[in-house]
């Protein structure tokens, strides 16, 4: 596989720890070591976006400026010419729409980490012709690159997508988070990383905290960005008088003093209903918080025996479990064995072996 390799997100933002921004970053930087001399990545990103990551010999920067107006359809046109400039490359790409006649050219994988705006979780109300449009680009994709088998069914039973063409490749957590866990004080008792939107379901914490009646006081850190139900947490939180300390905290600066809000943490708990992956999950389990989730496939998936879980949207369920849990003072030891799988470098080495066993098999010329 001689190919250079193109990764492209116009979505990725350098400032923001998401899931999706973690792994562009993570991948990208991973690869660097499994690269053939002559072979590079070319990073095609909005302006200002320029990480450390991408720092290296092997990596060649292009950014498209914002647009005030028609951003989305302005990025379309001239990502079409820049595909049309290159010679032949892997194209790795989450942009939406796809410029499917301009990536006929190259080899390319869609990246899809969930598919939410086909569940009552949609962030957008899309018109009937808006989802066929998308389904129709997604089945006409060369190849698709997802994270969890979870989604890789679904984009089977609820787009149509031909179970053949689609990788699973997991998300992972970087070596920082294998290093030795300090003996601190773990002064957070409840922590909760989550956008503030429905699918995240902070209300189930708040509610099951409501009928706490201990005398203990438990303090909770819910941290993350607000789309669109913070208002309603906050003001929720806020009526709580039964030593439930809320702290809200909109984002972290860097991924240090994220990983110090898990080791200051007794417990984190997610009460997610609808996930791609579930990052944090893994990231809090690394850094020996006892970790709390909602009983769906994905979480079954990821996190295996090495969680607890609650049905969903059973207050009284969490709640209890919640209890049980703060009782034990010491941090939960996880088999290191268990990370294996969602280290960056061998993620991003069994990508890479996919996609030359998929380029191989479909005989590209």
């Amino acid at each position: 596989m001689g190919n250079n390799l193109l990764f492209c997100s116009f979505y990725y933002r350098s400032n923001l720890k998401a899931g999706a921004n973690k792994r562009f970053e993570n991948i990208i930087s991973s690869l660097k070591a499994h690269l053939a001399k002559d072979q590079k990545i070319i990073v095609l990103i909005k302006k200002g976006n320029v990480s450390e990551y991408f720092i290296s010999d092997k990596i060649e920067v292009h950014e498209l400026p914002e647009f005030p107006f028609l951003d989305r359809i302005i990025t379309f046109i001239l990502y079409f010419i820049k595909l049309m400039s290159f010679e032949r490359l892997i194209v790795v790409s989450d942009f939406m729409p796809i410029p499917v006649l301009a990536l006929s050219k190259h080899i390319h994988f869609q990246l899809i980490h969930d598919i939410r705006n086909f569940t009552e979780f949609r962030r957008v109300d899309y018109l009937s012709s808006g989802k066929k449009i998308q389904k129709r680009q997604w089945r006409k994709c060369q190849n698709i690159i997802t994270v969890s088998n979870f989604t890789k069914k679904q984009l089977v039973e609820k787009c149509g997508i031909d179970p053949i063409k689609i990788i699973v490749s997991p998300n992972g957590i970087d070596d920082n988070y294998l290093t030795e866990i300090p003996a601190n004080n773990r002064d957070i008792d409840i922590l909760y990383i989550a956008t503030f939107e429905k699918r995240k379901n902070h209300s189930l914490l708040i509610q099951a905290l409501e009928n706490y009646s201990g005398t203990d006081i438990i303090k909770v850190c819910l941290i993350g960005k607000d789309l669109g139900t913070k208002n309603d947490i906050v003001s929720h939180a806020s009526g709580l008088d039964n030593n439930i300390e809320v702290d809200f905290i909109d984002h972290v600066e860097n991924e240090g003093e994220l990983i110090d809000y898990y080791n200051r943490s007794h417990l984190f708990v997610c009460p997610s209903l609808y996930e791609g992956f579930g990052m944090p999950v893994i990231e809090a389990l690394s850094r020996g918080c006892r970790v709390l989730c909602t009983d769906i496939e994905v979480f079954r998936e990821v996190g295996g025996k090495s969680i607890e879980y609650f049905k969903p949207n059973d207050r009284t369920q969490l709640l209890k479990q919640i209890e049980k849990n703060l009782i034990k003072k010491n941090k939960n030891n996880v088999d290191s064995q268990f990370f294996e799988p969602y280290k960056w470098r061998k993620i991003a080495g069994d990508l890479l072996e996919s996609l030359s066993k998929k380029i191989n098999n479909q005989n590209y010329k």
